[in-house]
Parts: structure tokens; C-alpha cells; sequence
């Protein structure tokens, strides 16, 4: 146990490591790692974030960071990104995520971790903070509109938008971004 310790201590500057990432780093057989790790989650001395995924004890992963990883690639949007930039006024729990892979929803340690999937040429529009990705607030609108008309009345969406500070969103970026996804919008709103 110490000598794992003492690892993660020597890779604190990484927040998260896959099996693949630690059979890498240790030189240890995949299945020996795994009984290992298996034993010093059973200890609590780290915490596996998902299947797979191992947090660093000593620089433990945000839920944002973990987001980015469960399903690659990927960028927070939607609801979770527009409250987050004060655009929508209502509070997030969950984090609405976009990806190119299949739609999945995971919950852990009271994050639950919503993923849409798009078609690689709707992937666009967000920025990288710290291995973060979050989309612009004009993007993550246009997820939020693409994604929920599929779910929602048009009713219940346009309720949604109207608890929204839309004049924080520039309208032109909007639009540049509303014409390469080539969809109707399912109503005017601005």
C-alpha cells in the first residue's frame, strides 16, 4: 500500500489513470493490477470513478474532468453549461454532456453524467480550459435547442429558453453556428 502511495504521490499532477495507464507507468500484468486496485479501492485509499478509471488520491479529478473521460470525445453543453455561464438562471445537477459516442447516462458519487450524441459534423463550438471542454454559450443554446426538440413539446422547450438572460448570447455567433448545423429551429425566440 505504501509503495502505491507513494506513486500517486509521485504523479499528483495527474488527476485520473486508466488501467491501461497505470499497467504502463507500473510495468504491472493487467490482471495483477487489477486485483490490486481492486484491493486498495476495498481499503479506501483511492476512489474508482468508473470502470476503468482510477482517481489520483492526492489531486482527486473534478466532476467536469471525469466527464471528459467517461466518453471521448466530448464537451460539456446544454443546460449544465448555459447555468454555469449565467445564461440560464435555473441551477444544474446534472452534467449534460455531447459526444460522437453512443448516448450513455452514468451517475456517480452525486454526479450524474448525461451524454448526447451528435454526428461528428455538429462536434464544434466549445473551448478547452484545463483538459476541460465546455461549449460556447451560443452552442451549447443550439445543443440544448437540436437535442431537447426531440424530447420535449415545443412548449416545454420554449419554457426552458424563457429562463434564460439571452441577450448575454452573441446573436451573430449564433447564427454562424445555427447555419453550419443545418436544422430548422422549431420556433423564433429571439
Amino acid at each position: 500500500m505504501n509503495d502505491w502511495l507513494e506513486f500517486f504521490r509521485t504523479h499528483k499532477d495527474k488527476k485520473l489513470f486508466s488501467v491501461h495507464d497505470l499497467s504502463q507507468l507500473t510495468s504491472r500484468k493487467r490482471n495483477s493490477l487489477i486485483v490490486q486496485l481492486n484491493r486498495l479501492v476495498a481499503s479506501d485509499v483511492i476512489e474508482r470513478k468508473a470502470r476503468g478509471w482510477y482517481a489520483n488520491p492526492f489531486n482527486p479529478p473534478s466532476s467536469e474532468e471525469v466527464a471528459m473521460v467517461l466518453r471521448y470525445p466530448s464537451y460539456l453543453s446544454m443546460e449544465y453549461a448555459l447555468s454555469k455561464q449565467g445564461i440560464l438562471s435555473q441551477r444544474v445537477y446534472t452534467l449534460t454532456i455531447i459526444t460522437t459516442k453512443l448516448p450513455y447516462t452514468y451517475e456517480r458519487d452525486k454526479a450524474t453524467y448525461e451524454y448526447h450524441q451528435v454526428k461528428r459534423s455538429f462536434f464544434y463550438g466549445f473551448e478547452s480550459e484545463n483538459d476541460v471542454r465546455s461549449a460556447t454559450p451560443e452552442k451549447a443554446l443550439l445543443d440544448l435547442i437540436y437535442i431537447r426538440s426531440r424530447e420535449m413539446s415545443d412548449e416545454h422547450l420554449r419554457s426552458l429558453i424563457d429562463d434564460m438572460y439571452l441577450e448575454e448570447l452573441d446573436k451573430k455567433r449564433f447564427e454562424k453556428f445555427h447555419k453550419k448545423a443545418g436544422f430548422s429551429l422549431p420556433f423564433e425566440f429571439w
